[in-house]
């Protein structure tokens, strides 16, 4: 029975990681950038969930449009103004940027939020129910499809979307795109907001 919670855990928990590496994937994918900084886009958008729950009292499954929508900017602005003067430029000089602005984003999180552990604890939780036996955490559960509705809303933006497709077409082909009139630094700091 302890493998089996063992299971759930990590199958609740991994509809998170996933939401998270579909991000860093579409970065490396279209891009061709290892977005060292992603990891602490990520910290960032749990401290502005946190603190929107706490000052605010947004629930953290609606501050995902707050954070969501904050990121982007963040991502759009990294992107256009940094990053996209060496994405032409060899893996190794790509990654050596991300990695100095992931330094100068964790450390200036460091020093406004201290390095502090932070939980959130929800005024109504949800609570928890047992099925056969194992103990399923209702809030982790909605994290979890909440994760997994985002990811099929991606899928669905870049395969029906114009936006999406100028995104795949830019991945497939950079050159090909920007000769049918696909603006390729607008498309690549787009696809890093997303990332975000």
């Amino acid at each position: 029975m302890l493998y089996a919670q063992i299971l759930l855990n990590g199958l609740v928990l991994g509809g998170l990681y996933a939401c998270i590496a579909v991000g860093f994937s579409l970065v490396w994918g279209v891009l061709n950038v290892i977005n060292i900084l992603h990891g602490s886009f990520v910290v960032l958008g749990s401290y502005i969930a946190y603190f929107a729950y706490v000052h605010l009292g947004i629930h953290p499954f609606m501050s995902v449009v707050l954070s969501g929508g904050a990121l982007f900017v963040l991502g759009y602005v990294v992107q256009a103004g940094l990053i996209n003067r060496v994405v032409g430029a060899p893996v190794l000089t790509t990654l050596v940027l991300t990695f100095g602005l992931d330094l100068l984003l964790n450390n200036s999180m460091i020093i406004a939020f201290s390095a502090d552990y932070r939980t959130v604890q929800l005024a109504h939780p949800l609570g928890s129910t047992v099925v056969g036996g194992l103990v399923l955490p209702l809030d982790r559960l909605v994290a979890m499809l909440l994760a997994c509705v985002l990811t099929v809303i991606l899928y669905f933006v870049l395969v029906r979307s114009s936006i999406g497709r100028a995104i795949v077409a830019v991945r497939m082909d950079r050159e090909a795109a920007a000769l049918m009139g696909v603006n390729v630094k607008r498309i690549y700091a787009i696809t890093f907001g997303l990332g975000a």
